[in-house]
């Protein structure tokens, strides 16, 4: 591959004549493709609203969902400050608050937990775009990132007001 045809943030990287998809690829399949729990929950839910049948599982499954997707998130934060270049107390002590969020809303009756969930994602989200910006993670993840907490807080708050 050229230099004048490479790029940092590149999804496709050429090797021993074969294209070969990268985690940056890969990182957009499976974040897109976790997304569908959220918006088919959500969507019952809004549709249905509190006489949805089998509302409580379906809550249950999207508060539960939601608290393991926060957990994974501060994990990548926990990652990134565990590198040796990027280690700072700070990052990994914020970096554990995720999964102590996820695991008091799930605990937090609806329609409440889901205005709870929202706010959560949306600073998770907020936190790494800031950190993108600064320089601290790659710019492909803010992107990233932007997409999918758009779509994740979009999700809770329809669910949060339909349901309130």
């Amino acid at each position: 591959m050229s230099s004048a045809h490479s790029r940092s943030d590149e999804a496709i990287a050429e090797r021993g004549g074969e294209k070969q998809t990268t985690p940056i690829r890969t990182a957009w399949v499976l974040g897109l493709g976790g997304l569908l729990p959220f918006v088919l929950l959500s969507g019952v839910l809004i549709y249905g609203g509190n006489s949805t049948i089998a509302y409580a599982t379906i809550v249950l499954a999207l508060n539960a969902y939601s608290a393991t997707i926060l957990a994974f998130l501060g994990g990548i934060r926990w990652g990134f400050g565990l590198r040796p270049t990027g280690h700072q107390r700070h990052e990994l002590i914020l970096s554990v608050l995720p999964s102590l969020a996820g695991w008091v809303l799930v605990m937090v009756s609806a329609p409440y937990a889901f205005a709870g969930f929202a706010l959560s994602f949306a600073a998770q989200g907020a936190w790494d775009l800031i950190s993108v910006r600064r320089g601290k993670l790659p710019s492909w993840f803010g992107r990233l990132r932007l997409v999918l907490t758009l779509v994740v807080v979009i999700c809770h708050t329809g669910v949060f007001l339909r349901t309130f």
